[in-house]
């Protein structure tokens, strides 16, 4: 009997084909999910986006530094954030106000026996012994420390200039009040201009504002203007 040969159970099998799921953008998803919901809520296969490449782990090393790092950015920070300490020469100055007498009689006489009494080798203790405690707390406000130097800086220049030769108030004062702090009572105040001599010759525009203590009733200096020396 012949024998038959089936050649086709013979032959290799073929593989089945390999359904390959390519990664989608965003844009594309986004586009199938407005089809589906026109095709009324088609199941839909989104596949999955492309992962985000991933580094090795940290060593201890690198910890610990990243943390120290962190931890010193943080403390320069706060630190730099904390208010700047008023100096002792400054603390000093403040220390002054209203020592240097201020009982006269009106504000022109107390205007001019002040600018005359600093003004004689324009020294900032002198200036600053006629002083309101309101020059070191009004507005805008400045720090003491740095109130000091321009102050400091204008009556170097303007001993350069000599000594105060005459002082001469012009007008009737201003009366007004002034507020001493958020809670505490308004304070009587007189703005006062002028003008000074020098012993060179120059002149010098002086505005002044008085404010009145309110226990003692002494007149004290709560902002002084000698431009261009101090603004």
């Amino acid at each position: 009997m012949p024998v038959t040969i089936n050649y086709s159970a013979m032959q290799t099998a073929q593989p089945k084909p390999i359904r390959v799921r390519y990664k989608r953008s965003l844009a594309e998803v986004l586009k199938q999910a407005a089809d589906s919901v026109e095709r009324r809520n088609q199941k839909l296969n989104l596949g999955r986006f492309n992962p985000l490449p991933k580094g090795r782990a940290l060593t201890r090393f690198e910890k610990i530094f990243g943390l120290s790092v962190a931890a010193a950015f943080s403390l320069a920070i706060w630190i730099h954030a904390l208010p700047e300490p008023v100096s002792a020469h400054a603390g000093y100055f403040q220390s002054l106000a209203l020592t240097g007498g201020g009982g006269a009689a009106s504000v022109q006489a107390f205007t001019e026996s002040a600018v005359r009494s600093f003004g004689g080798e324009w020294k900032a203790p002198a200036l600053f012994a006629r002083a309101h405690p309101l020059f070191w707390h009004r507005l805008p406000v400045t720090h003491p420390n740095e109130l000091t130097k321009r102050v400091e800086r204008g009556l170097a220049a303007l001993a350069r200039h000599g000594a105060v030769m005459s002082v001469t108030v012009f007008g009737t004062p201003v009366f007004g009040t002034m507020p001493m702090g958020e809670n505490a009572a308004a304070v009587v105040t007189s703005r006062v201009t002028g003008q000074a001599e020098l012993a060179d010759g120059t002149v010098v525009r002086l505005e002044v504002l008085l404010a009145q203590d309110e226990k003692s009733k002494q007149w004290g200096i709560a902002a002084l203007s000698l431009p261009p020396f101090l603004p």
